[in-house]
């Protein structure tokens, strides 16, 4: 029985309203010290449909079923309510970044189409799998059906939520721990072989903002977030250096790389140091154009400087990250690659540099991930090409010891008898075999090896000052 230590107090969730006029409110009930932490708890409630002082009879209602400890059997609360009120929860903390909690409203909207009046305590592992099933069959916000992997996506956070309302004491149990997880059915990504690369590099128009943006991808690997936050004090033309230290998100902020990993210096080839200077010539005489279609404007003037982006937008401002994937999904039928994704040019990188041999070590660096076997296992692909090389290799490997089984073979025949030569002990291949005991002749009896006396070991002679020789059999 949970004890309430204090009044408790009723917040008002419509601030665009006068107090009179608002009818949704946010219940909150102090309960005393968590001993486990050591800090205050408070348990909260939405109501919705009520003045302030319908609020006030809730408010005394919510306390005495806290203290009869009633809200572990029934709590009032809808999956929405509740869902809003721990995203509330996750903005305040600031420890989340806004692309994590904008995708979480996301998929709480998707969720609440199929659940979300529903009381948070009554929810069904039964209810979640006919919603994973619904939403498979095309039951959702956009109308098209929900692949495994999304759905696993929505698991783990539906599981993080209900794990949530455990710990607050809002419901008794999880209700995901007995749904099995859905399978995560993504594909896998694609590589381009280095003749495509090569091709589509060629076809690039590198003093533009879209094809600077692809040549960076492809030629440099950088992530989308990165090539949009790049600036040209980022560019050492002298030492060839480029600098990854930043990335820019889609609401438009400029950070520091996720992890420390990320942030990473990467020498640069002669070919990519010349197409950002032309890029940067091209900018610069495109700055000077917008300056002069805009002379007798207060805005628009622009000007090239160290911390002027590479890539820019119709605005001339730093380019969006969705910008270059909206730009990518225009210009890649064009260049013979229409259903390839823009990251993917990132794996044709990496794969690339594995195919030239490149040490595992090195490539983690380059890509700016925190250990080797993620560039391993995801970024690098092998091709067809690759498998019919190894298979030769295989080839080459097994003939190449046949024709030096056949090379022994012929020298033993003219050994010279007697001479002093170093030894080691070898086996007969099944190739040489008719050859030292001399060919079957036609109609003779074949008797199989199996059937045969078994010969000793021969020794295999070497000669230190003249050509390798070998011995009659001992």
């Amino acid at each position: 029985m949970a004890k309430v230590t204090g009044e408790g107090t009723i917040v008002q969730l419509e601030k665009d309203k006068p107090k009179s006029k608002c009818r949704k409110w946010q219940l909150r009930v102090p309960v005393g010290l968590d001993p486990r932490t050591g800090k205050y708890k408070t348990r909260t409630r939405r109501v919705s449909d009520m003045n302030y002082t319908q609020a006030k009879k809730a408010l005394r209602d919510f306390i005495e079923e806290i203290e009869d400890d009633k809200v572990w059997k029934r709590t009032g609360t809808t999956f929405e309510e509740c869902a809003a009120d721990f995203m509330d929860r996750r903005e305040q903390s600031g420890e989340f970044t806004q692309n994590t909690n904008k995708r979480y409203r996301v998929q709480f909207k998707a969720i609440s189409r199929h659940i979300g009046k529903a009381d948070v305590a009554s929810i069904t592992p039964e209810m979640i799998e006919d919603m994973y099933l619904a939403m498979r069959q095309g039951d959702t916000l956009s109308g098209k059906p929900s692949s495994g992997a999304y759905l696993n996506r929505l698991h783990k956070m539906l599981n993080l939520f209900f794990k949530h309302l455990v710990n607050e004491e809002t419901i008794v149990r999880n209700p995901l721990d007995r749904v099995a997880t859905p399978a995560n059915d993504t594909k896998e990504r694609r590589a381009l072989t280095s003749a495509r690369m090569r091709s589509l590099i060629d076809q690039l128009e590198v003093e533009t903002s879209c094809d600077i943006a692809y040549f960076l991808a492809i030629t440099m690997g950088l992530r989308r977030g990165e090539i949009c936050a790049l600036s040209w004090r980022d560019v050492d033309f002298d030492n060839r250096v480029l600098t990854v230290s930043h990335s820019f998100d889609c609401f438009r902020n400029l950070k520091e790389t996720k992890t420390r990993a990320g942030t990473r210096r990467l020498p640069m080839p002669e070919f990519v140091c010349e197409a950002l200077l032309r890029r940067k010539a091209a900018q610069r005489e495109y700055f000077k154009t917008r300056n002069y279609v805009n002379r007798h404007h207060r805005t628009g003037y622009a000007e090239q400087d160290e911390d002027t982006p590479v890539v820019l937008d119709f605005y001339a401002q730093r380019a969006n990250p969705d910008t270059l994937g909206k730009w990518w999904k225009r210009d890649r039928a064009a260049f013979g690659l229409d259903g390839w994704c823009l990251h993917e040019l990132r794996h044709s990188y990496l794969s690339m540099l594995a195919e030239q041999g490149v040490h595992p070590k090195v490539m983690q660096e380059l890509a700016g991930h925190a250990n080797a076997q993620i560039t391993m296992d995801i970024y690098t692909h092998v091709n067809m090409d690759q498998k019919r090389e190894a298979a030769d290799v295989v080839e080459d490997a097994f003939l190449s010891v046949g024709a030096e089984e056949e090379f022994m073979t012929r020298q033993a025949e003219g050994a010279p008898a007697g001479k002093i030569c170093k030894v080691r002990h070898s086996r007969p291949s099944r190739r040489s075999y008719e050859v030292l005991r001399g060919a079957v002749q036609t109609g003779e009896r074949f008797v199989p090896d199996s059937y045969q006396q078994q010969e000793s070991p021969r020794l295999q002679l070497v000669d230190g000052t003249s050509d390798l020789q070998v011995s009659e059999a001992i």
